[in-house]
């Protein structure tokens, strides 16, 4: 940084990320901004390995082309500027190039985008580094292209670092498994308040309520990586929490971006999303079931057709929820033919003890093929189907946020909680999920109409349960009023109760009446 050459003195957050790659075959590292984990392993892992070790071939893979070349930059002034001694010496007649550099031995180090949606396919990789991964476009193909080879090779080392990306991508995913301990990962999560560069005088400052609770959370942060943040807060990211918490995240779960304009409440959707799970595979009753329908149990389902009748575009979707207990039971979403969707709805719907539907009446067709099948439809003034006026969308947004809030509702499909973290309100905005499927959240739709009916669930059992709650206690009350009475005799309470009531009248007699 201030440009000048020499031996590298690692700082703590990249000590800690050379022992994690040590101690580990598989490392997945969630950093901050300028955290300069990028130079610590391109030096370890690949410029320190390639060169060294006979034959092993080393990828650099990063979100673009601009940021590959300039990592290999690194590598070329780090092995230029290195004592002749020690520098192993490049093949006859090679100078390297901006994308390779090639040794006597056979050792390689080689860079790629992941702007390719192929990238390194047909490398034999040993060593492999893989640099914000959150910023890439093509995350699941490029993944599924990448790891069947290295993970065939026994001594291979593999190392993602990268700051949290957008929600409900396929780098969140493998972020919060590492996290669960599923698969090979190891997780690391660096606290950016412990680098002395995150640390400015605190002098003069007077931190808020909000921010003493921020650091409360954050254990080991001091006030001077409070400054630090206040001081970022009011510059680059002109106040966003949201934005900042992207860059320089407070825990092991945070950072993740949904909408810039979110409709949906983040930390009850993150909390969601924690035990959230895959979809099921797909029965014979044309759903996933997360739990099988339970006899004498009361379900609902709520179903967005493909609109117009176009299987190529905005994929339909449906849920299905337990209305006693509020939880997602089953799910599908798919491209699907609205006539061939209808019959999906009525096998799903007959398998959950004829369940009523919530379709949106965005085809005629699919409301007319149910019908004829004899499904039980909820109507929207005397008309079937779920019309989606703007008014209709926002109570039911408002109800669904009410429910989350409240934890009142549970969504166990990770695709569906991904939509709703990204949701905006745009249904003709079109995005890509995280297994590279474009959608108009026909998933969101889902839970939004489901917020609506859910709610006056709620409503009607909180009724009950109020009122259940008041003669439960008026019963108490009388219980205890209630008295042994011994034959002949009368009880106290009686005696004191007159004479209260007496107490009373002669108070009432002895005020001054009023003349007019």
């Amino acid at each position: 940084e201030d440009e000048t050459t020499g031996f590298l003195e690692p700082t703590p957050a990249q000590i800690q990320v050379i022992r994690a790659i040590e101690a580990n075959a598989w490392t997945f590292v969630t950093k901050y901004r300028q955290a300069k984990i990028t130079t610590v392993v391109i030096l370890h892992l690949l410029l320190r390995d390639c060169m060294y070790l006979q034959g092993v071939e080393g990828v650099l893979i990063a979100d673009t082309n601009d940021t590959a070349e300039m990592a290999f930059r690194r590598i070329r002034y780090a092995y230029e500027n290195l004592p002749p001694e020690v520098k192993m010496p490049l093949v006859s007649g090679s100078k390297g190039s901006k994308r390779e550099l090639e040794f006597i031995h056979g050792g390689r180090i080689v860079i790629k985008s992941l702007e390719s949606r192929s990238p390194a396919v047909g490398h034999s990789i040993d060593r492999l580094h893989i640099t914000e991964l959150g910023e890439a476009v093509h995350q699941r193909r490029a993944i599924v292209n990448l790891f069947p080879g290295i993970n065939k090779r026994p001594n291979a080392k593999l190392v993602i670092e990268s700051t949290p990306g957008k929600a409900g991508t396929y780098h969140e995913r493998m972020w919060h498994e590492a996290l669960r301990g599923e698969g090979r990962f190891h997780p690391v999560f660096l606290d950016w308040w412990r680098d002395a560069t995150c640390q400015i005088d605190p002098t003069g400052i007077n931190f808020t309520e909000e921010e003493l609770e921020y650091m409360a959370k954050c254990s080991g942060m001091t006030h001077r990586a409070l400054a630090f943040r206040r001081q970022r807060l009011s510059s680059e990211f002109v106040g966003d929490t949201r934005l900042y918490d992207s860059k320089y995240p407070p825990d092991a779960v945070s950072g993740w971006l949904g909408s810039s304009r979110p409709r949906m409440p983040e930390m009850a959707l993150r909390e969601q999303y924690l035990s959230s799970a895959d979809d099921p595979d797909v029965g014979s009753y044309g759903v996933g079931e997360f739990e099988p329908p339970i006899p004498g149990r009361k379900y609902e389902i709520y179903a967005d057709p493909c609109g117009f009748g176009s299987t190529k575009g905005d994929p339909a979707a449906l849920t299905i929820f337990d209305l006693e207990t509020m939880e997602e039971v089953a799910v599908w979403s798919d491209r699907e033919d609205p006539d061939r969707f209808a019959v999906r709805i009525s096998l799903a719907a007959e398998r959950y003890n004829n369940a009523r539907a919530v379709v949106e009446s965005n085809h005629a067709g699919c409301i007319t093929a149910l019908r004829a099948l004899n499904v039980k439809l909820v109507y929207s003034k005397r008309h079937p189907g779920w019309w989606a006026t703007d008014v209709r969308i926002a109570k039911a947004e408002f109800a669904l946020i009410a429910l989350l809030r409240d934890s009142a509702i549970r969504i166990r499909s990770r695709k569906g909680i991904s939509q709703l973290r990204v949701y905006d309100g745009n249904f003709k905005k079109r995005i890509k999920d995280e297994d590279d499927v474009g959608h108009h959240f026909d998933r969101a739709r889902t839970y939004i109409m489901a917020g609506e009916y859910l709610s006056k669930v709620k409503r009607r059992s909180d009724k009950i349960a109020a009122q259940s709650e008041a003669e439960a206690k008026a019963r108490a009350e009388a219980e205890e009023g209630l008295e042994e009475r011994v034959p002949g005799t009368i009880p106290f309470s009686m005696l004191n109760s007159g004479r209260q009531k007496s107490t009373d009248r002669v108070a009432v007699l002895s005020k001054p009446l009023k003349h007019r």
